[in-house]
């Protein structure tokens, strides 16, 4: 044998990254496991050991290749504990390891999807965050559900209830045709597995691509980092912008999933939950089914350009966003704060952007919409004018169902009166309510609510501009018939 073919089959970190990338592309590995028993590092022999430095990876601490103890003087590298505890690999091999994934999913004419879990497959919220006068009614769909078929549990071991999307299974069973799927949720690695069992209990959709919060490089932040995969090559879907700072351009946004009182809570929406109002998302043409139209589309563009190995799925996304909203003409009339500045920060002025419209700051003829939470000089004179008038959710639902929303679902409030506005005032609260809710809801910090009170939640975002709590217009319900849920 010589020394290359010692090399190779003492690299005990190649073997175990094969074999477990294998077996997830095979989909026949459980999301719930830590991998497989962890070898021993052998003894190397002198060939393998003059072989490092540089260390390919560590087990434990362990350099799999030589044996080694990692020393503090060694490079920081990629922990990859989602594919096995104790799992660190350098940065050259990371790189490596991408490539390879890369390479196998351009063969297979796949893209790699990320999903979310909180709020966009599914909803979960603890035991004691769910108001009394609901218990009955959880049960009570629990006991009508399908037994082969179950879209709500209730987990005792986690004191949890889960509510997956509806039309969750179709959309996963027809994603993985497209896409190689992988979850990653701020929640902890218990709950991520948990979750992964509920969606996929045969481990034929994610394997062993479960991520979770402690996977992560920053605290409170998604990164592709961890992920095996070339960014051009990655779409992600997830309900919240902010925890991907440096990969927007790869995000497909839903719709926030808000099953249960406290989330919505949480995030503005008291009082109008899905389980409050007693009516659910439609499974064939809600928000999980409209965003994977789109990224089947983008992974058609992607393989239709005829060079896989350089296509960029980015580009190709932002171009079908900047289609949705393509020749509108928006004028904001008192959305933005008194004290804003500069008008193109606001994430309305930039949602608007990002959708292809031009935002305007003065009135002119070629006006098409005002976007106003009231009545104003502004939205009469552009009645006036036959133009559209809209609250700022229509820019939403548009974002959200990928397409011009009718206008005349979203009148402006009277004077005084509540207005219908979606998002949190900034990204920062935003991303804060998300995190509350992360993994099931963490209960509030300043006090236990009391027996049979309502529950506000942590981080309950407030009304923009001081007027009072939001009603929320729910793209998904507002297309299409309700469905009843009880």
């Amino acid at each position: 044998m010589n020394e290359s073919q010692e090399l190779d089959s003492g690299d005990e970190l190649a073997a175990l990254l094969e074999a477990e990338l294998a077996g997830t592309e095979e989909g026949n590995e459980s999301p719930a496991r830590d991998g497989p028993a962890a070898k021993k590092p052998r003894l190397a022999s002198a060939a393998v050991a003059s072989s490092c430095p540089p260390h390919p990876g560590f087990m434990g601490g362990i350099c799999i290749r030589c044996g080694a103890l990692k020393d503090e003087a060694d490079e920081v590298g990629v922990a990859l504990s989602y594919i096995h505890r104790g799992l660190e690999v350098s940065r050259h091999e990371a790189e490596r390891m991408r490539q390879g994934t890369a390479d196998r999913l351009l063969a297979h004419r796949k893209l790699l999807l990320i999903l979310d879990l909180d709020h966009t497959l599914l909803n979960s919220n603890r035991f004691q965050d769910i108001p009394p006068q609901f218990e009955h009614v959880l049960h009570a769909q629990v006991e009508a559900q399908q037994a082969d078929a179950p879209m709500l549990y209730r987990l005792p071991h986690m004191k949890m209830w889960t509510k997956l999307r509806p039309g969750v299974r179709q959309f996963l069973e027809q994603a993985k045709e497209s896409f190689e799927l992988a979850v990653y949720t701020m929640g902890d690695r218990d709950y991520a597995r948990e979750m992964a069992l509920l969606l996929d209990p045969g481990g034929r959709l994610f394997g062993g691509r479960v991520i979770s919060s402690g996977d992560s490089t920053q605290r409170h932040v998604k990164d592709l980092d961890v992920v095996l995969g070339r960014e051009r090559a990655v779409l992600v879907l997830d309900d919240t912008e902010g925890v991907w700072p440096r990969h927007r351009d790869n995000l497909v946004q839903i719709e926030r999933y808000l099953y249960f009182p406290a989330d919505a809570a949480r995030f503005g929406y008291r009082g109008h939950s899905l389980l409050e109002r007693a009516v659910d998302e439609s499974a064939e043409g809600g928000a999980l089914a409209t965003c994977l139209g789109v990224m089947e589309q983008v992974q058609q563009q992607f393989f239709a350009q005829g060079n896989a190995s350089t296509a960029d799925v980015r580009p190709l996304l932002q171009a079908s966003r900047r289609r949705i909203l393509a020749g509108v003409r928006v004028l904001f009339s008192r959305v933005m704060p008194r004290d804003c500045a500069d008008p193109t920060v606001h994430p309305l002025w930039q949602l608007a952007v990002k959708l292809g419209a031009e935002c305007l700051r003065n009135a002119d003829d070629w006006v098409t919409h005002v976007v106003a939470t009231n009545i104003t000089d502004k939205t009469r004179w552009a009645e006036g004018q036959a133009m559209h008038v809209v609250n700022p959710s229509w820019l939403w639902c548009c974002a959200y169902t990928w397409t011009r929303a009718k206008e005349d679902g979203f009148p402006v409030a009277a004077r005084g009166a509540a207005a219908q506005l979606a998002p949190p005032k900034s990204e920062a609260e935003d991303l804060a309510a998300a995190m509350a809710a992360a993994g099931g809801g963490t209960a509030p910090t300043s006090q236990q609510p009391a027996d049979g009170a309502d529950v506000d939640g942590a981080g309950a975002a407030a009304a923009v501009d001081g007027a009072a709590e939001p009603e929320a217009v729910d793209c998904s319900t507002a297309q299409q018939p309700p469905v009843e849920t009880s």
